[in-house]
């Protein structure tokens, strides 16, 4: 149905989001995929903050109905072929919202960021060389299990901490 396009709204958040690739579910639904080439065989609570957003700006765009979850295909680079597809339930419009002015107020300094739940996040940041965060906290380097995206971002700058 939809293919690398761009959606945008200004209502109640100013957003903008390239799907990689929508199609018509047999409810009339539209189910999202995002395509993702990367060693880790897995989705990110990035993912479905991304996948969330795009739901967002595709319903404030079209009206269109899109479901409640959505895929991550995962494939691994240089691997043609070897393609996993993870399902993944997206979050309530409101929880998006609540995210984005979130950020805003810590790139603006209104509210304090915290670290990330897990010292695994921090290992690929392009920041971890300046980060204030104290060596070995959290003693456990396993993130919550059951919690949810919003409760475990660890995304968003500035001091190198989470935003959640």
């Amino acid at each position: 149905m939809y293919m690398e396009k761009q959606f945008r709204i200004r209502e109640p958040v100013s957003l903008i989001a390239r799907i990689d690739r929508a199609y018509r579910a047999a409810d009339g639904a539209i189910v999202l995929v995002e395509l993702k080439s990367r060693w880790k065989n897995r989705a990110y609570a990035s993912d479905v903050i991304q996948l969330s957003a795009q739901k967002m700006a595709l319903e404030g765009q079209t009206g269109q109905q899109v479901a409640a979850h959505a895929f991550v295909t995962v494939q691994k680079p240089k691997k043609a072929g070897e393609q996993r597809a993870h399902l993944v339930e997206l979050m309530a419009s409101s929880e998006v919202v609540a995210l984005y002015r979130r950020r805003q107020d810590v790139v603006a300094g209104l509210v304090v960021p915290r670290y990330a739940d897990s010292l695994r996040a921090c290992k690929d940041c392009a920041f971890r060389a300046a980060c204030d965060r104290p060596k070995g906290w959290p003693r456990s380097n396993s993130t919550k299990q059951g919690t949810h995206p919003v409760q475990s971002l660890v995304g968003g700058h500035p001091g190198h901490k989470g935003i959640g």
